[in-house]
């Protein structure tokens, strides 16, 4: 099944009741904000963080019996981290083919650089972008796109095109399982501890 996710800035979501799948823990990557400020990510917080990972909407006194602790530790500690940014919140992923979107893409942009960051704002505007950031590598610009059908994902680029600012803009087109799920973050590094 395919699946996107739905941000607060794109609002996709029609006012009808849909099976959803609630998922996972975002990770800040905010400036003054990490894994590492001021939380220790141990035994405990990272059993609090795979759990909530499968299940966003896990119950508290059951990730504290798994961790054998009270729920209050669970509670304190899932408050802690939510404060530090070390947690960030919880989304639910939906099957865009539900809500008639057939097509999902990555856009690689490469701009002017001294345009970079209005072309990222304008970009984030338009209603088909669901993630936009700037990146290192091929490209100044990384986005996710999704469309009702390969014709309007044309569109888009050409719309990106026809910014004073881009000088590229390189598509490609999703064919397989649509996975932005943080479920796969390694944490091996932190188990050793």
């Amino acid at each position: 099944m395919e699946t996107f996710v739905h941000t607060r800035h794109h609002k996709i979501l029609p006012q009808k009741r849909y099976n959803l799948k609630t998922l996972t823990v975002l990770f800040s990557t905010e400036k003054g904000t990490s894994m590492s400020s001021n939380v220790e990510i141990d035994t405990i917080n990272l059993k609090i963080i795979r759990a909530l990972q499968r299940d966003a909407r896990a119950n508290f006194a059951d990730i504290a019996k798994d961790c054998g602790v009270s729920t209050d530790t669970i509670s304190k500690r899932f408050r802690k981290m939510k404060q530090s940014g070390v947690i960030r919140g919880t989304t639910i992923l939906l099957n865009p083919k539900s809500f008639g979107y057939e097509c999902v893409g990555s856009l690689g942009i490469d701009v002017s650089y001294p345009h970079l960051r209005d072309v990222v704002e304008s970009l984030r505007k338009m209603p088909e972008i669901v993630i936009c950031a700037t990146s290192m590598g091929k490209h100044d610009i990384f986005c996710i796109v999704i469309t009702k059908n390969v014709g309007r994902l044309s569109q888009v680029k050409d719309l990106i095109k026809g910014h004073p600012a881009v000088r590229e803009v390189t598509t490609s087109i999703w064919v397989d399982e649509i996975l932005l799920c943080p479920e796969n973050f390694e944490f091996k590094h932190l188990e050793r501890r």
